[in-house]
């Protein structure tokens, strides 16, 4: 996604030479939790910092308050190598709750590493201490730094740096992929089974379940007009589940299920429903 970038100014810069950037250093505000706050902040010039942009929850759209052509009083003596981002969160967050509740600024951050690493050629990778503090081009944690980047310990253990480089890198989020999915709406089509009526073998459709769904967090609902018999077998070893069901019920599909297969027992013509079934995914 192309980043809406809010211009909200800081006087803390200073001119430079863009041809010596080599790296992308992400930092945690520690303090201010939205874009504008921490642009007042850095509208001050008495508080002698700024950054060249902030993130937070709002998907899409980041603060800009210091140009890629100067440099940003961030990370001390790295300031003339770097264009840095401040999230707007705290280097104590765990991992979880990163991604759990601060999908949408992870997003962003991502999106942002890949707009810089395509405008000035720097690579989209995760540099060790002694390659950021050397020549190193990539891109790196303020902690990272050591004693000449401020001696700071943002963004913190919990960070999840692996998934963001890997976004960054046009690696679609799990949750993104799973959000394809849900509520789409299907018709379940039958193979009819055999014909002959001694030989008890029921109508039968099969749903492939991709791994973003197949992580015991969805559920699988069914409708028709009529009462409908249906048998649900999944292919995590769970038993079959007899249902009958006129309007709607759902069925929750299970972790590490691959697939789902229906069997309709109601009655039916060469595999077609009295009433159509339909199909819909959604979080449990």
């Amino acid at each position: 996604m192309a980043l809406n970038r809010v211009w909200m100014p800081s006087p803390c810069y200073h001119g430079r030479n863009t041809g010596g950037v080599r790296i992308i250093v992400l930092h945690t505000a520690e303090g201010a939790t939205t874009i504008e706050s921490l642009g007042n902040f850095f509208a001050n010039y008495n508080n002698q910092v700024s950054s060249h942009v902030g993130a937070d929850d709002k998907r899409g759209k980041v603060g800009e308050y210091v140009t890629r052509g100067n440099a940003a009083w961030t990370q001390a003596n790295y300031n003339n190598a770097a264009v840095s981002m401040e999230l707007c969160g705290f280097a104590k967050w765990s991992r979880s709750t990163w991604l759990d509740h601060h999908h949408n600024m992870l997003r962003n951050c991502a999106d942002w590493i890949a707009e810089e690493s395509k405008k000035f050629g720097i690579p989209i990778t995760a540099l060790s201490d002694s390659a950021a503090q050397g020549g190193g081009r990539g891109v790196c944690q303020h902690i990272d730094l050591g004693s000449g980047g401020g001696g700071h310990v943002d963004c913190g253990s919990g960070f999840p740096f692996d998934v963001v480089l890997d976004w960054a890198r046009g690696g679609a989020p799990a949750e993104d992929k799973a959000r394809d999915w849900e509520e789409r709406f299907m018709w379940l089509q039958f193979d009819p089974g055999n014909p002959d009526p001694d030989a008890n073998e029921a109508p039968a459709c099969t749903i492939a379940i991709p791994n973003e769904l197949s992580q015991g967090k969805h559920k699988m609902r069914f409708a028709c007009r009529r009462a409908a018999d249906l048998r649900v077998l999944t292919t995590a070893g769970k038993s079959e589940v007899h249902l009958e069901a006129q309007g709607a019920l759902s069925v929750e599909i299970p972790d590490g299920c691959r697939s789902v297969t229906v069997k309709l027992d109601s009655d039916h013509v060469a595999g077609v429903p009295a009433s159509p079934i339909s199909a819909t995914i959604s979080e449990r």
